[in-house]
């Protein structure tokens, strides 16, 4: 993977241009790994807790569910500059969904342990980040049957996952 700049991109990811600041961001960037996938690889599957999320940087990745007749229904086609996996890193929900290269897909690996220790050191992120993924929660409603999508639900879900109560 050719070098790009790491900041520059997670700074104009909305989930981190909307809840951190210049020196979380730095910091951010300084905990990614690149990470290159090759064509028709399963970034994430269905069903696995989520151990990190990624931040597509190049190439497109299909987001697809099980329904519940078995059938494989699409969610989204992402590319660059699109995050996926952040709900499950976040929250410690299991995967919604499988997330699949369409060629080559170079991206920013995020584990927990970097959310960990910027919520230790910052633990009023939990709300900015909550807000942030409540508007995505309510896109995936029609997957997570029944879930809360508020902002309040959601920055419960971190601080349980995180130990932040």
């Amino acid at each position: 993977m050719e070098a790009f700049n790491t900041r520059g991109i997670l700074a104009r990811v909305p989930l981190f241009a909307e809840s951190l600041d210049s020196r979380q961001l730095d910091y951010l960037a300084t905990q990614c790994k690149p990470v290159v996938y090759p064509n028709g690889a399963v970034v994430m599957a269905e069903g696995d807790f989520g151990d990190a999320m990624y931040v597509i940087v190049d190439g497109t990745v299909r987001v697809t569910f099980q329904d519940r007749h078995g059938g494989e229904q699409r969610v989204a086609q992402l590319g660059a500059g699109d995050v996926v996996g952040e709900m499950s890193l976040l929250t410690g929900m299991r995967r919604t969904a499988t997330a699949t290269t369409k060629g080559e897909v170079a991206a920013l690996e995020i584990g927990k342990v970097t959310f960990e220790e910027m919520f230790a050191r910052r633990p009023e992120l939990i709300d900015r980040f909550s807000a942030v993924l409540a508007g995505r929660q309510a896109e995936l409603d029609r997957i997570a049957a029944g879930a809360d999508a508020s902002a309040e639900a959601i920055g419960a879900r971190i601080r349980r996952f995180f130990g932040r109560l």
